[in-house]
């Protein structure tokens, strides 16, 4: 699981320039974009979460 997490935040920083230019394309309005964003960001915690109250149930 950690392996994954990690992948995924090297992925993100590597491309952090490209998925900010689509980002910014589909979405141009500042507010939304975040909003989108920290949508993304609290779906993937939430989904940790999960994942971790399962392994110590």
């Amino acid at each position: 699981m950690s392996h994954y997490v990690i992948v995924l935040l090297v992925a993100a920083f590597v491309f952090r320039k490209p998925l900010g230019r689509l980002l910014a394309r589909r979405w141009p309005n500042h507010a939304k974009r975040q909003q989108v964003l920290g949508t993304i960001i609290a779906a993937f915690l939430l989904v940790i979460a999960v994942r971790l109250v399962a392994l110590f149930w």
